[in-house]
């Protein structure tokens, strides 16, 4: 007997993928983050430099031989930075930075003042530094948009050691300073440490894990019921859940799964719960949840699914149906119609052109014919077209591409993103001999469009910016423009990035795509699996405490 087909999560990954593409950050908002962590990390190097030499000035001064480690052991980076699970919109980093002794206010104060002396070495951008007691951490604020607050908590694996005694009945070596910072804080921070350990080591290795967890931590915001859910059980929840599976699974399938563990009560009282892997004792992470928020979330989740199985997973994400044209086709084909799958899926990746488009926001638009230039062999054709008033013109070797140029810059006035389109083949043809665009697979490309121009921006297979990421396994690279081919509405940059002796180019009709193209070879070609840290690093700054590597990048900034 012949198993019955698998089934298909097409539409469900189109809008998954669509809706990633809105709550994923822009290139700003990556770029202020990424400046201002490397910043910060720089200038708290300085800072531990700083207070090493005040140590061994002193120590000389008492006795012939002295030995001591730092007294800053790291800072690593921890939470949204670390795992790269940022939104658009999030504006609040996390650090954690290591004290050698038990972390006090009296340290914090002497950070945060040197800090606030030293990044002016650093960096030209002006960043107001605060310490909080009451938090155990420095607060850095960027005053110009976007407003970025970046939270350096200290603490110390000391607090930890003590706590352990204490509970043990071992009598402690040496008592707490009165002026400690407070200790649930300090082991607060530790845990995040573990947290993205873990992270980087489960969840990096699971396809479309990133992107579910990016879509219900957007829904945690949105709806009111899910926001307790926010934080590390929502992260645990989506590994166990999309790990279980016997198969890869794509992201609308694995978004499913984890809204049927949610419905089938692993939350409820009663339930098998979600165990904390990161605590020595068996720890419940939704230790916080209340029962009737247990109870909220479940019921929600079942209602989510209800509305998934009847086609409306748009209500859930939040968004507005993408096209009706893809039910009709859908029917057709589950009719037996010579409409074939391969021409379903076809429609259902790609949308609709910016002729399209703008007919359907603007209907009865004219185009006309401007002029025609060039020989009879080659001609030029410009095509015009008025909207709101104003008129529009664009050249192509053809009517139908000249419209479909014009098109696009009617879009692009009126601010509406453009969608992703197949070119025309006399333009494919023209365009055979300009440098090949460099590409990740499919999985890089959330909306599924060929090259990600216009479908969304390029990710790499962790889900991460691939010129971050890159940025974060080789630091200070320099991009270079190597040539711009095309017409002035259309264009072809090729930019070139050189690492570890190699250079690697990138194409896009764009400056930033055409980065993002060869940060993205440079990885695939240098970083195929993750990278370890740079060996040059590690003889730059060797750290007393390890960190596993998100990515294939650093978690953060070792002091020495």
């Amino acid at each position: 007997m012949r198993p019955p087909p698998q089934r298909t999560f097409v539409n469900e990954d189109r809008y998954v993928k669509a809706k990633h593409t809105t709550v994923y950050p822009s290139a700003e908002q990556l770029d202020a983050v990424q400046s201002m962590v490397s910043n910060v990390e720089c200038a708290l190097k300085s800072v531990s430099d700083w207070l090493n030499e005040k140590e061994s000035s002193a120590a000389d001064a008492g006795s012939a031989f002295h030995f001591t480690f730092n007294k800053l052991r790291g800072v690593l980076r921890v939470g949204l930075v670390a795992k790269g699970l940022l939104l658009k919109g999030d504006m609040e980093l996390e650090l954690v930075l290591l004290s050698r002794d038990m972390p006090t206010s009296s340290l914090l104060r002497l950070i945060s003042g040197k800090l606030s002396e030293f990044i002016k070495d650093v960096t030209e951008e002006k960043y107001v530094i605060t310490p909080s007691i009451q938090d155990a951490a420095i607060i850095v604020t960027s005053p110009k948009e976007p407003i970025l607050k970046l939270s350096i908590h200290l603490t110390s694996p000391v607090v930890r050691e003590q706590v352990k005694k204490e509970a043990s009945g071992e009598p402690c070596a040496e008592s707490s300073p009165q002026d400690a910072l407070d200790r649930q804080k300090c082991l607060t921070s530790l845990a995040s440490l573990r947290q993205a350990k873990w992270f980087q080591a489960k969840v990096s290795e699971l396809e479309s894990c990133v992107i579910v967890i990016r879509i219900l931590r957007d829904l945690c915001t949105r709806v009111s019921t899910w926001a307790p859910l926010k934080g590390w059980i929502l992260e645990l929840l989506c590994q166990k859940a999309i790990s279980t599976s016997e198969r890869l699974l794509g992201p609308g399938e694995a978004f499913r799964r984890v809204l049927e563990c949610l419905a089938s009560g692993i939350l409820i009282e009663g339930g098998p719960g979600i165990s904390d892997p990161c605590e020595r004792d068996s720890t419940d992470a939704g230790a916080h949840l209340t029962l009737q928020q247990r109870e909220d979330i479940t019921q929600s989740a079942q209602f989510a699914l209800r509305l998934s199985a009847f086609g409306q997973l748009y209500k859930v994400l939040g968004m507005d149906r993408l096209n009706s044209k893809f039910a009709r086709l859908l029917s057709e084909q589950n009719r037996g119609t010579n409409v074939t799958f391969y021409n379903v899926l076809l429609h259902l990746r790609e949308p609709a052109n910016a002729l399209m488009k703008l007919n359907q926001l603007r209907p009865g638009t004219l185009y006309r014919l401007a002029s025609q230039s060039g020989p009879e062999h080659e001609p030029q054709f410009t095509m015009a077209v008025e909207v709101d008033g104003v008129t529009y013109e664009a050249t192509g070797p053809s009517k139908r591409s000249a419209k479909l140029h014009v098109a696009q810059k009617v879009l692009q006035a009126l601010g509406v993103p453009l969608p992703s389109e197949a070119k025309p083949a006399d333009e494919n043809k023209s365009q055979s001999v300009a440098a090949p665009v460099v590409t990740g697979s499919d999985e890089t490309t959330p909306t599924g469009s060929d090259d990600g121009t216009e479908g969304g921006p390029i990710l790499t297979k962790h889900g991460k910016n691939p010129v971050m990421e890159l940025n974060e396994n080789r630091r200070s690279l320099k991009y270079e423009l190597i040539s711009v081919k095309g017409r002035f509405n259309d264009k072809t940059f090729t930019i070139e990035v050189e690492v570890d002796g190699q250079k690697f180019q990138g194409s896009g009709s764009n400056k930033k795509l055409a980065k993002a193209n060869a940060a993205l070879a440079a990885l695939e070609q240098l970083f195929p699996e993750g990278s370890p840290a740079d060996p040059l690093k590690k003889k730059k700054f060797p750290a007393m405490v390890k960190a596993t590597c998100y990515s294939g990048s650093s978690l953060g900034l070792f002091l020495s």
